[in-house]
């Protein structure tokens, strides 16, 4: 999906960014799967368990230099960083307030749409004390 994600299917991305795991652990072919020769010298550990308020911050340059020679790469910057605000949006951490402020002034319009419904998430969770 290159544009905005549906409002409805928002809260079951949950906090997943990229790709889906619980997809691969379904699959009854994986069982037989093992890893390829070709991708440890390729594998990023450091994208692993990724930040999500530090990707929120990537500037354009920053995305290219941190998702080189990644498959992420090809999302581009603007469908990484939609899939960040959902995924803040869904944890709901107060924490994330003021990055979501700065993404909804992004000047792609589909990272600030994003980050606007994220913005309205974490604010219904955390009430008054945000």
């Amino acid at each position: 999906l290159k544009g905005a994600i549906p409002e409805e299917f928002r809260p079951a991305i949950g906090n997943r960014i990229y790709g889906c795991d619980d997809c691969l652990d379904a699959c009854p072919w994986n069982r037989f799967a093992g890893e390829g020769r070709l991708m440890a010298p390729h594998r990023r550990d450091d994208l692993g368990q990724a930040d999500l308020i530090e990707l929120l911050s990537l500037d354009d340059d920053g995305f290219r230099a941190k998702f080189r020679g990644t498959p992420m790469k090809r999302t581009k910057r603007r469908g990484v960083l939609r899939n960040v605000c959902v995924a803040l949006g869904n944890i709901g951490d107060a924490t994330a307030l003021p990055p979501l402020e700065r993404a909804a002034a992004d000047p792609e319009p589909l990272i600030a749409e994003h980050a606007q419904w994220a913005l309205g998430q974490v604010r219904q969770r955390c009430g008054v004390d945000c």
